[in-house]
């Protein structure tokens, strides 16, 4: 008996000091990333199950000064706002409030008809928060509606949810609803659906039942006075391709705004469920965990099951997926997010995931049950980050799953 405990003691003694050895590893990699590409630092928060693995803020604000990043440092989180803004607009669903069946025009009526080379259409909640609505982002020359999309600019901070849905009435779709997936402004007209069903500001519904439920302390459309010294600075990757973003290189990393004169210090009149979101690591990791736990944050249900199993199943198998296989492979989308469906990287089908424009990144794999959330601040940088830490954040958890 003593030799058996001994031999478990032993045991467990390894497992312990080859996790601490494959952490370690992991944060020297990750310092030898920042210094090789004159990156800005970034917060790393890994989960496996419940326990929290890995929690480190590295490097620095900015490359060319001394002050080193926190942990509780506020990230824009740019496209990583999509999944908060599905999970809100699934709550009025769950309270029967919202069809995903349903015509969005029942909930926005000052919508014009949609149309679609001369035909109409309906364009339904599913479509919405799938990105298969015939939404587009606009912008470039490559079409009429790309061009409409550019001269109307629903996106300007300065128009609230009202005038977005004003300048996209009208523009014709880019496809017949349901063919295709296209990312799309279709987040920010989920966000007009929950102000005209909940009657209220989106940034208020959000604070009541998404960010104080889940103690979401340092999440809003804005950072307020008493906590602007903690908003990075940002940068920029001028890669002109997805392929060039693969990987970094040092020499396109530029400088692009200090947190100090950052328009996110101000409440925009637009509140942005498709972009418009600041946040932190841990902020973030919570809603992560909630979807993980199928709803349910420390005991409190946020959305039902089967609400959640269906955001996170893909809506897109078959379908054309935009720029989706230049990135990830075996990818669709569900309700707000990237689905895995699958193998294709280390990642598990079933993995579900999305990044912001703004170098934010994350990840849930319920086969590994682990959880990433980086928080680096490079515009257009995420596509090298994230291939750099698939493999690193497999090689750091292995040792936790003998």
């Amino acid at each position: 008996m003593l030799i058996k405990k001994l031999c478990q003691s032993a045991l467990s003694l390894c497992l312990i000091s080859a996790s601490a050895l494959a952490t370690e590893q992991f944060s020297d990699n990750f310092n030898a990333l920042i210094t090789q590409h004159k990156l800005p630092g970034a917060v790393v928060l890994i989960k496996k199950g419940d326990k929290t693995i890995h929690y480190s803020a590295y490097g620095k604000i900015n490359v060319e000064q001394a002050q080193l990043m926190q942990k509780n440092a506020i990230f824009r989180l740019y496209s990583m706002s999509k999944p908060i803004t599905a999970v809100a607009l699934l709550q009025l669903v769950a309270q029967e409030k919202v069809s995903l069946q349903a015509d969005i025009r029942t909930y926005l009526p000052r919508f014009e008809p949609f149309e679609f080379n001369g035909e109409p259409q309906v364009v339904t909640v599913h479509q919405l928060l799938s990105h298969t609505a015939g939404f587009g982002y606009g912008g470039g020359l490559k079409s009429w509606v790309d061009i409409r999309y550019l001269l109307a600019n629903p996106l300007s901070r300065n128009n609230n949810l009202t005038d977005l849905v004003d300048d996209l009435s009208g523009i014709d779709l880019k496809f017949t609803p349901g063919s295709k997936f296209e990312y799309s402004i279709a987040s920010d007209i989920q966000g007009a659906i929950i102000e005209a069903v909940a009657n209220m500001p989106l940034d208020e519904y959000l604070q009541k039942n998404v960010f104080t439920p889940l103690n979401m302390q340092d999440t809003g459309f804005y950072v307020p006075t008493s906590k602007q010294h903690r908003l990075v600075d940002m940068y920029e990757y001028d890669a002109s391709t997805f392929e060039e973003a693969y990987q970094f290189n040092q020499d396109k990393i530029l400088f692009s705004e200090t947190g100090k004169d950052s328009e996110y210090l101000e409440q925009a009149a637009l509140i942005s469920g498709g972009g418009g979101l600041v946040s932190t690591a841990r902020d973030y990791s919570n809603f992560v965990s909630m979807l993980q736990n199928k709803g349910l944050f420390n005991g409190k249900r946020i959305l039902s099951q089967s609400l959640v199993e269906k955001m996170l199943s893909s809506k897109t198998t078959g379908l054309d997926t935009h720029f989706l296989p230049r990135i990830y492979q075996g990818a669709g989308f569900g309700y707000g997010i990237g689905i895995k469906e699958t193998s294709g990287d280390i990642r598990n089908p079933g993995s579900f995931f999305w990044a912001g424009m703004g170098g934010t990144v994350f990840w849930a794999d319920p086969v590994a049950d682990v959880q990433v959330v980086v928080m680096m601040q490079v515009e257009d940088g995420w596509i090298a980050l994230e291939k750099w830490l698939i493999p690193e954040v497999y090689k750091m958890i292995k040792p936790q799953s003998k």
